[in-house]
C-alpha cells in the first residue's frame, strides 16, 4: 500500500524495493504471444521487482537497438495493438500489484487519441507511461493530461544534457528519472558513459524522485558499478529480450532461464 502522501505508486515501489539498485525489467508485448507476456509478468511479480516496462511495439522505433526491433516486428506480424494490450492488461489487474509502466512511441498513441489513451491505461491501473519521441518542449499536454489521472509520465535524460535542461526535465518527470546509460539506441553493453555518475549527482541536486538508468544495463557487474554511482534503479531490456528470443519455443525452458537471469543479476 502505498502512503497517501505519496502520489507515485512508481517512486515508492522502487525506494522500498529491498534490491539497490531496484530491478525494472522490459519486455514487448505479445512476443513471442500474450501467454508467455503474461507468464513472464507473472514471474517478475515473483521475483518482486520495482516496476515493469510493457513496450508496445512500433514500426518505427528510433530508440530501440536490433535485439528490441526484432522483437517488436515479430510481435507486430503477430498481429499485437494497442486494444490487444489493453485486454491483456484488463485480464491480470486484479491480480497483479507491481506497476505497469507502457513504453511507446507517440505515433501509435496518436493514433489512438492521446486522451484516450491515458483515461483507458488509467482505468487498467498502469502506474507509467514513457514517450522516448515526445521532446519535453512538446509535452506539457501530455504531461498534464496524465497527472490529471494519476499516471506517471517519466521523461529520459541523456549524457549529452546541461544542468539546465535536465533541472526542466526533473521538474516535468514523474515515477522516475530514465537515465539514459550512454548516446545511441538500445543494446547490451560492456561500459557506461564516464559521465554518468556525474550526471547522476547532478539529477540528484535538482529533485528527490528516484532516477533509473536504462540502455545497455545486462550484468550484475552492471547492477553493483550502478548501486555504487547511487542509481535507486536499473533498467534492462535488451539483454532479458535476447533471453527471450533465445528460449522462445520452449516456455517451461523460458521462465526457468529467466529465473536464472534474474537470480544472477543480485548474486
Amino acid at each position: 500500500m502505498v502512503p497517501e502522501e505519496l502520489v507515485s505508486k512508481i517512486s515508492y515501489s522502487i525506494s522500498s524495493n529491498p534490491n539497490k539498485p531496484a530491478l525494472i525489467p522490459f519486455i514487448v508485448s505479445g512476443y513471442p504471444n500474450f501467454e508467455t507476456t503474461k507468464k513472464l509478468l507473472n514471474l517478475f511479480e515473483e521475483k518482486k521487482v520495482a516496476a515493469i516496462e510493457l513496450g508496445i511495439p512500433f514500426s518505427d522505433p528510433l530508440a530501440d537497438g536490433p535485439i528490441i526491433q526484432k522483437a517488436s516486428k515479430a510481435s507486430l506480424e503477430n498481429g499485437t495493438n494497442i486494444n490487444k494490450i489493453f485486454e491483456m492488461l484488463a485480464e491480470i489487474e486484479d491480480n497483479f500489484s507491481i506497476p505497469i509502466i507502457l513504453f511507446t512511441y507517440y505515433n501509435p498513441v496518436l493514433s489512438f487519441g492521446a486522451e484516450n489513451f491515458i483515461k483507458k491505461a488509467a482505468s487498467l491501473n498502469v502506474s507509467g507511461i514513457i514517450i522516448p519521441d515526445l521532446p519535453l518542449e512538446e509535452a506539457d499536454d501530455f504531461s498534464q493530461s496524465c497527472k490529471a489521472n494519476k499516471i506517471d509520465f517519466i521523461m529520459l535524460i541523456s549524457p549529452t544534457s546541461d544542468k539546465e535542461r535536465i533541472k526542466k526535465i526533473a521538474e516535468t518527470s514523474a515515477g522516475f528519472i530514465y537515465l539514459v546509460s550512454s548516446t545511441g539506441v538500445t543494446g547490451v553493453r560492456e561500459n557506461f558513459s564516464g559521465m554518468l555518475g556525474n550526471i547522476l549527482q547532478d539529477i540528484k541536486k535538482v529533485t528527490k524522485i528516484p532516477t533509473a538508468v536504462g540502455f545497455g544495463v545486462s550484468s550484475q557487474e552492471h547492477i553493483s558499478e550502478l548501486k555504487t554511482l547511487g542509481a535507486d534503479a536499473a533498467i534492462i531490456g535488451s539483454a532479458i529480450v535476447r533471453l527471450i528470443d533465445k528460449y522462445k519455443d520452449d516456455e517451461s525452458l523460458l521462465i526457468s532461464e529467466m529465473s536464472e537471469y534474474l537470480n544472477s543479476l543480485y548474486s
